[in-house]
């Protein structure tokens, strides 16, 4: 009976909406809760927006079939006094029945960040402002008590309170944690502890996913102040629609009351990726909200390589968001089938030509040589030899002979491609001499072996006659590059920077800094404009940040991430300096 009667006020106070029947996974001993079941002003909230078409019904909501949807769009400004803020949000009035000094209460909410959802530039301070706000009761504005807001880094929570309405982080009451990256399509699934004070006395608690990321104890409300409900999209103007979608509100003296129980994950269709280079593929899939799984190589005909073959699941099935999606990968056409070439040593060259066509190769260069043991016209020797497996297509260069040498001449021998010695060798073993000897480098003669000889093979010269070859040293030396400068970039821009300049990426460390954003390079290894060899590597040391701080109204639980723990837990309290330009933000932003 007292439960009926304490409903029955909430009713009257809040002019609310006879409460819907209760589903599986609200309580039915939960004081209120909305579902958005037939609009999005259900429950006794009213729209804070420039027309009603900002706020529609959505499905499926976190345990029901509805959720609501708030979209601002550009110049959505001037809003209840939002000034240049667009907003959209849905307001419960003030009431005695909650968030007033000394009450306990237990709420629970989720939100999500659908699909289309595209972060501001790092530039902008605000990305949402504020999405689940308890806002003081000031006439003239100033800090929320409690707010879930996120930045262009992550999600944040902010706490409030004491002995006067500010609009300053740098406030004694003030107090705020980072709880990481904002993940698209998935439920936030909040549950806040709270005991609404004024004093040192005050307590807000707060769980998400089932992990605690808050435990606050101080300040909460400001003196004489209540607060009241906003479910929130309101943010910098961002000159594009920004779009957030609330489900499930409960208010509840208990946690097994507000307590929400698991659910199926929400669903979302496969991209068709196939045909797309895998960087761009790998990037429709997390766009969609869901993960790039294995990557398998494949040769194909048909398929350009780098570019995907097939994906599974298909495109267009539909799976549970943060899903794998496998890839195959063309590595482009498959090698030709060996072919051995024929041996056509001996043979006239019409006849080595024609064996050498059966074979599906190619006849490459002919080079004539005078020989006393193999007749005029005859192949003295092919290259490669007899029997080598090669590409189809291949040429196979032969050597013909000339016919004898005219007396007291000799063919000078073919000792291109053999190594310095055994050249040497097989000069003197034709009663030649060897002349001087040429350094030269070179990219496709191993060094050491010969590039060339003069006279050529086969000409015929006088017993005893000079051969003067060219041997390989090797590879020249790479070209010296200039190291690009990537001081103040991201750490993916530099990486591609470095790796577009010829270079690989070295070895990266972690250092903090006040003067250069998270993620930036702060320095690099060799300086930038060094001439270094193509292919060395460029160290870097990348900004975390200007560190961890810690307001003075209470101490904060937090670690790991808080959408699974499968990450480190990101701490994005605010620096001095951001902390400075925060506070310009809140001054800016009175409602």
């Amino acid at each position: 009976m007292n439960l009926l009667r304490a409903i029955a006020v909430a009713v009257a106070i809040f002019m609310l909406a006879p409460l819907q029947p209760a589903r599986a996974q609200i309580s039915p001993n939960a004081v209120w809760s909305c579902e958005f079941t037939n609009s999005p002003t259900d429950c006794g909230l009213y729209l804070e927006a420039a027309a009603s078409t900002r706020a529609a019904l959505v499905g499926p909501g976190r345990d029901g079939p509805t959720a609501v949807q708030l979209t601002t769009q550009p110049g959505d400004i001037n809003i209840a006094g939002s000034g240049s803020n667009d907003r959209a949000d849905l307001v419960l009035a003030r009431s005695s029945t909650y968030c007033n000094q000394g009450q306990d209460e237990w709420w629970a909410h989720s939100l999500m960040f659908p699909p289309g959802y595209v972060p501001p530039p790092v530039a902008a301070v605000w990305n949402w402002g504020a999405l689940f706000d308890f806002h003081n009761s000031s006439p003239g504005g100033g800090q929320p008590n409690f707010m879930v807001y996120a930045t262009p880094t992550g999600l944040e929570l902010h706490m409030a309170g004491g002995a006067n309405t500010v609009n300053l982080p740098s406030d004694p009451g003030y107090y705020s944690i980072g709880i990481g990256p904002i993940t698209k399509n998935v439920w936030y699934d909040f549950v806040y502890h709270v005991k609404w004070s004024s004093g040192s006395d005050g307590l807000f608690q707060a769980w998400l996913n089932g992990r605690q990321v808050m435990n606050y104890s101080g300040p909460n409300l400001y003196v004489g102040q209540s607060c009241y409900l906003k479910i929130a999209n309101y943010h910098t103007e961002l000159g594009l629609p920004v779009s957030v979608v609330h489900s499930r509100v409960v208010l509840a003296h208990t946690q097994a009351d507000v307590q929400i129980g698991s659910s199926p994950p929400p669903t979302v269709l496969v991209p068709n990726v196939v045909g797309q280079t895998q960087a761009a593929a790998t990037s429709a899939i997390t766009s969609a909200g869901l993960t790039a799984g294995t990557v398998a190589q494949q040769s194909s005909t048909t398929v350009a390589s780098g570019s995907v073959i097939s994906e599974s699941p298909a495109a267009g099935t539909s799976v549970a968001s943060g899903a794998a999606v496998n890839l195959v990968v063309s590595s482009g056409a498959p090698p030709p089938t060996p072919v051995a070439v024929p041996n056509v040593v001996g043979q006239t060259q019409a006849a080595a030509t024609s064996a050498i066509s059966a074979a599906a190769l190619t006849v490459g260069a002919i080079t004539q040589q005078s020989s006393s043991t193999v007749a005029s016209g005859n192949v003295i020797s092919e290259s490669p030899a007899a029997g080598a497996s090669v590409a189809k297509g291949s040429a196979v260069n032969l050597v013909v002979s000339s016919g004898a040498p005219a007396p007291g001449q000799v063919a000078v021998p073919n000792v291109v491609g053999e190594t310095e010695a055994t050249a040497t060798s097989a000069i003197t073993s034709a009663g030649l001499t060897a002349g001087t000897v040429t350094q030269q480098s070179s990219t496709t003669v191993a060094s050491g072996n010969v590039i060339t000889e003069s006279p050529a093979a086969g000409t015929s010269v006088a017993s005893g006659a000079a051969v003067s070859l060219v041997v390989s040293s090797g590879a020249p030396p790479p070209t010296p590059v200039a190291v690009p400068n990537v001081v103040g970039q991201t750490q993916a821009a530099a990486t591609s920077a470095i790796s577009g300049a010829g270079f690989t990426v070295g070895a990266v460390a972690q250092e903090s800094s006040t003067t250069v954003a998270s993620g930036s390079v702060i320095s690099q290894n060799p300086a930038a404009g060094v001439d270094s060899a193509s292919g060395s590597a460029v160290d870097l040391v990348v900004s975390t940040g200007g560190g961890a701080s810690s307001g003075a109204g209470g101490g904060g639980v937090g670690g790991g991430d808080a959408l699974g723990g499968g990450g480190a837990f990101d701490s994005f309290t605010l620096s001095a300096l951001l902390s400075s330009l925060i506070g310009g933000l809140w001054r800016a932003r009175r409602i």
